[in-house]
């Protein structure tokens, strides 16, 4: 019976330890439960507080950037005309960081104007990739030569609109200045060949855009034929073309425009879809060349006070 008895004690005795044993654990869990929230409580603090930072940082350098275009703005009252995107664009330049990557930029899309003189160069007159590369960086100095000249003069009270004269001057200057750094570079035989296909670039890219047009149909515009029409072009074409002149800079890519008597000297050696190419581009030159009078005509109204055509 004691016997029985004493077993029964030890039993709930081990029991009760057992439950204080499963207790203690339970409640160290909880302690532990709650130090994790307690710390992802404050990791989330930590975070929004972070994030409050960073976005008052970043609502402080809006507020500046916004607060330096007002200023210079304001600062800047002078007339700018047609002009005036150069001056826009100084203010950026002047950021080595932008001004890097513009010329990045820019000596990319040399490609696009200037690959088959780079292939002819490398090929033909073995022009190390040295060379090319100097030749590059002058070709982009170059497209900013009129700019850069407008911008200095700007700065010495010139205005293109009124002073186009004296600028120009300047900037032929600069470029003649350049020329030579090219000629230097290339040689006298490389330069020349530079020199006749830069005078060629509006026939060239008016070719280009019957050769996309066609690039597509049963009849592409060969190579061959591509460079015949450029020679027929710019037989009847301006000689004085300056790519990094006024008229460049104002107009965009230039164009050379496409005659009747172009048309029918380049039938000899083009077929009948690609002349019918060649006849809808110099459609398309004549409507554009129709908008921008119509472009001029209202904006000289406007100026005069007058009601733009067509009203």
């Amino acid at each position: 019976m004691n016997s029985s008895r004493n077993y029964l004690l030890l039993f709930l005795a081990l029991t009760t330890l057992g439950g204080a044993v499963l207790a203690w654990n339970q409640h160290l869990e909880i302690i532990k439960l709650n130090g994790a929230l307690l710390e992802q409580g404050l990791d989330a603090q930590r975070q929004q507080h972070e994030f409050e930072d960073k976005l008052a940082a970043a609502r402080a350098a809006s507020a500046q950037a916004a607060k330096n275009t007002a200023e210079a703005q304001s600062n800047d009252q002078r007339p700018r005309g047609q002009f005036g995107r150069f001056a826009n664009m100084q203010a950026m330049m002047n950021d080595p960081k932008f001004a890097k990557l513009i010329a990045l930029q820019q000596k990319a899309a040399l490609d696009s104007s200037y690959a088959p003189l780079f292939k002819q160069l490398t090929q033909q007159l073995n022009l190390s990739p040295a060379q090319l590369a100097a030749f590059q960086n002058l070709l982009v100095q170059k497209q900013n030569a009129a700019r850069d000249v407008i911008t200095a003069a700007r700065d010495q009270g010139l205005d293109p609109a009124t002073d186009r004269a004296e600028i120009s001057q300047l900037v032929t200057q600069s470029n003649a200045e350049i020329d030579q750094q090219i000629q230097t570079t290339l040689g006298p035989d490389a330069f020349a060949q530079y020199q006749s296909y830069e005078q060629t670039l509006p026939q060239r890219n008016t070719v280009n855009q019957v050769q996309l047009s066609l690039s597509y149909t049963s009849s592409p515009l060969t190579d061959q034929q591509a460079q015949q029409l450029i020679q027929v072009l710019a037989s009847n074409s301006d000689k004085t073309y300056n790519p990094t002149g006024f008229r460049a800079l104002n107009g965009g890519n230039a164009t050379s425009p496409i005659t009747d008597q172009d048309i029918a000297l380049a039938s000899s050696f083009l077929a009948q879809d690609q002349i019918a190419a060649l006849q809808q581009e110099q459609q398309v030159q004549q409507a554009q060349a129709a908008i921008r009078a119509a472009a001029r005509q209202n904006g000289a109204a406007a100026a005069n006070g007058g009601q733009p055509a067509g009203r």
